[in-house]
Formats: structure tokens, sequence, C-alpha cells
């Protein structure tokens, strides 16, 4: 169907698009489709309907929906006769003031202000804010909550991972960050830990102002240290993209393909078959040079590995990696009631706790509500008879903690990189009644439940496994409903939560069958909105 010109002739007459349920025209066929989209009404019963310029359009109204598109109201047939039709014009236009209204509430409550400075005189006072207003959310429905128990950071240096953009002028290299679109350069970063603030931004910069190769392309530099004394440097590069010389290159050697495809294999000499690069996807016979992680490169990130005492230099380019060093750091925590810290290998690029110190808080809190409701952080006891499973479990930080208060405990996990190192930093603690399994958490409970079986599974006894305390560390989004639901079945429930609106939206459906019985605050992040939280849950019929 071809689409008319959307103009206004001299006669008034508008060529648009229609939507034949509920007769409101659009200025493009785009326009109704998202209109589609987001009517579901109309998307089940409806079509597209042009109107050429021969039809005039009788025009009620102008309002602009939340995709910036002018919704103009149809013409009178379809709407203006009928009350039906003009009722859901104005249902529509009301929803769409609404929508547009709602997207720049949040977009403002969102937006985020950049911090580059501590405030050390008024850590507490902005902390005890921040407790205030997550206890009122939690406790705005009239939920009785138990004391909340409060976990400070230091307040300077408490970052063991950041990352700068990196900016290129006439005075050489710098780091920055944006606050908004504006540039802000950063020559210090109090909140970073001491080793990036003093000696890894310092040393690089100066390293990179008199080493092209390294500079030359170079847009983002992010730094990882942990309290073991280990160090990683990441170095995020640009490619260039040569469109017009690839197309060229492309186009030939689809020529090729073809040429020696259609020739009769016995007319082919023996030399003319098909190149391999030819036959490989993409564009063959891509030049390598167009990658700056080159030999020389790798020369320079070795002494530059020397410059920063020993911490290992990794390069990034469209897809490509090389390494100086090795691509994770060994990180040590203590944690309350351990003898000994614990070991955990965090992987390049991969989630790992941004704060330490307050990590270590949150493992010593989670072991002992973990295994007895009312334990004191930091006390002992025998461990409990039951098992214990974590969903995103990462790199197995709580797996590994916990793993003995527990007979055994069953970790799943997604993402690959985090599934080896968790089994990793299993077998470096000695928690031999650690089982790691990649699966989400919606494939597990289909398997608990006995409606699907998984092959990622097979290594897993799920009928001998007495599985009746759950941890979970969901991403910003939280549980959501279908995951929250399933968690009634077990008996304990602990919650860590970096975002304090998905964990109240996640308490209302886990409230119908657990109580909280502890609450604590970590301040992973200070000087800043975020809080994360700790909740244990225990079914209200125990």
């Amino acid at each position: 169907m071809p689409s008319p010109p959307a103009s206004v002739e001299a006669n008034g007459h508008v060529a648009a698009f229609v939507c034949d349920v509920c007769g409101l025209a659009f200025r493009s066929r785009n326009a109704v489709f998202r209109h589609l989209r987001r009517d579901a009404g109309c998307a089940e019963q409806g079509g597209l309907n042009v109107v050429h310029d021969s039809e005039p359009i009788v025009t009620t109204g102008v309002e602009e929906d939340t995709a910036g598109v002018d919704v103009r109201a149809s013409d009178a047939n379809a709407v203006a006769s009928t009350g039906e039709g003009a009722e859901h014009q104005r249902k529509h236009l009301q929803a769409a003031r609404e929508r547009k209204k709602k997207k720049a509430k949040d977009k403002e409550k969102h937006q985020r202000k950049l911090n580059l400075e501590t405030r050390p005189g008024s850590y507490h006072v902005e902390l005890a804010a921040k407790v205030d207003g997550v206890s009122r959310l939690l406790g705005g429905d009239g939920v009785e909550l138990p004391e909340v128990e409060v976990y400070e950071s230091p307040p300077e240096h408490f970052r063991m991972r950041c990352e700068f953009d990196v900016w290129h002028d006439e005075s050489g290299p710098s780091f920055v960050m944006f606050d908004g679109k504006a540039r802000v350069a950063v020559s210090r970063y109090p909140m970073g830990d001491r080793r990036i603030c003093d000696h890894l931004m310092p040393t690089l910069v100066e390293f990179l102002r008199v080493e092209e190769v390294l500079r030359s392309r170079l847009f983002q530099v992010n730094f990882h240290v942990t309290l073991a004394g280990d160090a990683m440097v990441s170095l995020l590069y640009h490619t260039p993209f040569a469109r017009s010389a690839r197309r060229a290159r492309e186009q030939q050697r689809i020529a090729e393909i073809q040429r020696l495809a259609n020739e009769p294999t016995s007319h082919r000499p023996e030399e003319a078959a098909i190149p391999e690069a030819a036959m490989m996807p993409g564009p063959g016979g891509e030049d390598q040079d167009d990658c700056p992680l080159t030999e020389a490169w790798e020369k320079a990130a070795a002494k530059l590995c020397s410059a920063l005492s020993g911490a290992s230099v990794v390069g990034h380019s469209r897809g490509r990696r090389r390494v100086v060093g090795r691509d994770w750091v060994q990180e040590h925590l203590r944690v309350a009631g351990v003898p000994e810290p614990l070991r955990y290998r965090q992987v390049e690029g991969a989630f790992s706790q941004p704060n330490a110190a307050v990590a270590q808080h949150m493992l010593s809190w989670a072991r002992a509500v973990a295994r007895d409701e009312h334990a004191a952080v930091g006390s002992s006891g025998p461990p409990r008879g039951d098992d214990l499973l974590e969903l995103y479990c990462g790199n197995g930080h709580f797996a590994v903690a916990l793993a003995p208060c527990f007979r055994r405990v069953l970790a799943t996990e997604l993402v690959k990189d985090l599934v080896d190192a968790a089994r990793l930093n299993a077998e470096d603690n000695g928690a031999a009644n650690v089982v790691v399994a990649r699966v989400s958490a919606e494939e597990l409970g289909q398997a608990l439940e006995g409606t699907r079986s998984f092959q990622r599974l097979a290594h897993v006894d799920l009928a001998d496994l007495q599985l009746r305390t759950v941890l979970v560390d969901p991403p910003r989004a939280g549980l959501g409903a279908e995951v929250s639901c399933s968690l009634s079945r077990f008996s304990r429930i602990v919650y860590i939560s970096c975002n304090p609106s998905t964990l109240h939206a996640d308490l209302e459906t886990l409230g119908k069958t657990h109580q909280v019985r502890r609450v604590a605050v970590f301040d992973q992040f200070p000087y800043t909105e975020h809080l994360e939280m700790g909740v244990l849950l225990v079914r209200s019929t125990e």
C-alpha cells in the first residue's frame, strides 16, 4: 500500500493514516503502529486505513503523545458522529497526557547527579536521612518493622572499582566524567581507593602522555583494586570503521565467490579454489591493523604494568581483547565469625561488590541471620540441618561465606564467566558442599515443581536436597511477581536488595506468606540516594 505524502494542501486536505477501530488519525504509518502497540484493543481488532489527499480530515484537537507524534482527531464520520468514538478518543488523549507527565517525572527523579567530592563532615547526617526514607517506604503500609540495623561505609576512599572517560586535547589525555552534557575533568577521585587516587590514576595519565600506542583511540579506562592488594586496569579503544573500504572488499569477495561458484569445476584451475577467508561470513580479509591491540601495544602495556606496580592491563577493542597479566583480581574479605579471610576471584568486566568494606558487613550479617534469626553478627553455632538455595549467586559471594552454616548449598547463576568464578571460589575456600548450576530463577522453579527438566541440572540431585532457606540478591529490577510467588514454598528467605523500591514491591507479595524478622541497611554508595538492604523473612506459620 503506497504511503501518501503527509502534507497540508492549499484546500486544507490532509494525508493521514487512520486506526480503523478508534478512528484516530496519524501523520505517519509509524505513528499509527506505535498507537497499535500501546492499545491492545485496537491492535486485536483493527487495521490500517489510508486517507488520501482527496479526503478531508476534520481536526477537533491536537495532542502530542509520549513518542513526540501529533495525534489528530479522525474525520467526523469515524469519531465525532458517535458518542462511543468520542469517548474512546477522550480516554486515549487523557492516557497520552498521563504517560507524558509520568515520563517527565521519572526522568527528573532518576536524573543522575555527578558526585566527585566526599563530605565526611555530613556523612552521618546524609546516611540518617537515607535510612529514614527507606524505613518510611517499607513501613508506610502499616507494616511493623523490626529495628533497622545500620552498617556504615568509610566516608572516603571506599570504591574499589571506578571508570572514567578519556578526553584528548592539546594538553594531552585526561580523565573526565559527564554531568549531563557538561564535561568535568577529574584529576583526583577521593571516593576511589587510595591506590586508585594516589597511584594508578596519576601514573597512567603520565604514561599515556609519552606512549602514543597506548594513547591513540583510547576512550575509557576502568580501575579495579582489592583489599588484598591486587589491581587491574582496563583500556577501551575505538576501532576505525572504514565503511567504504570494507564495502568494496565485501563486494569483491561476493563477486569472487559467485564467479568461482558459477564456473564449472572441471574448468576451474586447482589453484582457483574458493579462498577460505572469502567463505567466512562478514567482511573477509579484514585488516588486523584496524585494531589498536597490536604487538606494539602489548609491549607498551607490559611497560605500563611495571609502572603500575604489577597491576594487570587488559585492552578492549570491538570484541577483541589482549591481556597483560591476568583478567581477574584476587580479593580477601574478612567475615565476622570466620577465622581466616575468604578468597574471591573477581573477573574483569563482571559484577563484584564495589565497596569492599561494606561487602564484609553484608556477608557477616547474612551469615548470622541465615543460620538463626536471633543470632548476633559474629556469633558462632552449629550448622543447620537443612540446605540453602542461592539465586543470582554471581561469583559465589554469599554461597562461599554461608556454606559452613548449612548441610549443602545450591547456587544458581546465568552468566557463564560468573558460574566458572563461583566454582573456583568455592574450591579455593574449601567449600566442598557448594554446587553451582547455570540456570535462571524461573528455570529452577520449574525444575523444583517437576514441570521441566534441564540438562544443566543433571549434576544436581534435587530430590535429595532439603531446601528450606533461600538467599536472593537480584538486580535492580527485583524479583517480580512470578519469582516472588515461587519463593513462598521456602520457610526462610534472606533478601539482599540494591533497590528499596523494587524490594517494597516484592514484599507486597512475599508478605502474604512471610513476616519480616530482621532488616539491615548497607551504605554501599555514600553521598548518593542509593542504599542496599537486607531482609530476613520467615513463614508466618512458623
